[in-house]
């Protein structure tokens, strides 16, 4: 049976360097599909980790080392029960794995530990272990007070409502974060350069001065919630076992599931860093 992070981490995950902006990191993780990644410095060393969360919650911040967290990383021998505690107290998706030379060699998520999740506590009841407070919001509020919703509470999976208070979807940070416009401006001195040079032209770079702002802003659409939240989400029953949630959230890759009792009525969210309190 696994044992330590090295047994169940991703080997070789996709990495990014600092100093770097934020624009470039978002268009890395959509264009990979991954709300997350280690950081490395100059020499290729572990600098800290950034995920779309981080970003959320800097909204105003272009640099990546102001925004990137210099989380606490594990070492590949670190038992699974150490690595679910640290990644528990920093409450964070992603936890690097790093080793003695300070290289990256792999990645944690939650995804990672829930076959063992399964095969240890399978038996216990989604009840027996749910604490996650739920921020339902409203099927018509626009996706940018959404963001704001869930930047403030930081409940980064909502479960969505109509005007009757019935569940009727979800919506998580990824859908925002997909709909993100990332919308550069590029400001050049022209100190330097002939009038007659194409400043995209070699030439016409290496002449000139050595100032550009890249400012990146964040924009999200107004639009009604109801019109990006997924509609008829996998979910959870209160009385199901850990086995049953855990094998759906690995099954569809899920990082959280709406729970709910009876004829579909909304109790709470069941989050899988939660099921990680397992280990504790």
């Amino acid at each position: 049976m696994p044992g330590t992070a090295a047994d169940i981490m991703t080997r070789n995950p996709i990495t990014y360097h600092v100093p770097s902006t934020v624009g470039e990191v978002i268009k890395i993780l959509i264009k990979n599909n991954i709300t997350g990644l280690p950081l490395v410095d100059q020499s290729g060393k572990y600098a800290g980790v950034i995920s779309r969360r981080d970003i959320f919650e800097n909204p105003d911040e272009n640099q990546t080392a102001m925004v990137m967290r210099r989380a606490k990383a594990v070492a590949p021998d670190t038992t699974v029960e150490e690595a679910a505690r640290e990644m528990i107290k920093q409450f964070r998706r992603h936890l690097a794995v790093v080793d003695d030379s300070g290289n990256v060699v792999g990645i944690l998520t939650p995804q990672n530990f829930l076959r063992l999740v399964r095969e240890r506590f399978g038996k216990l009841k989604v009840k027996e272990i749910e604490r996650s407070i739920a921020v339902p919001v409203w099927e018509e509020s626009p996706l940018s007070v959404v963001s704001f919703i869930m930047r403030v509470s930081k409940a980064y999976a909502c479960p969505v409502i109509d005007i009757n208070g019935d569940f009727v979807g979800l919506v998580t940070d990824r859908d925002i974060f997909d709909n993100i416009d990332v919308r550069s401006k590029f400001q050049f001195s022209e100190t330097g350069m002939a009038d007659d040079e194409d400043p995209w032209s070699w030439e016409g770079i290496r002449n000139v001065v050595t100032y550009m702002i890249e400012k990146s802003n964040l924009e999200l659409p107004h639009t009604p919630v109801k019109q990006f939240m997924i509609k008829n989400p996998v979910v959870a029953n209160s009385t199901d076992t850990v086995e049953a949630a855990a094998k759906k959230m690995e099954t569809g890759n899920y990082n959280q599931l709406p729970i709910v009792q009876g004829n579909g009525h909304l109790v709470g969210m069941l989050q899988d860093i939660q099921i990680l309190s397992v280990f504790l």
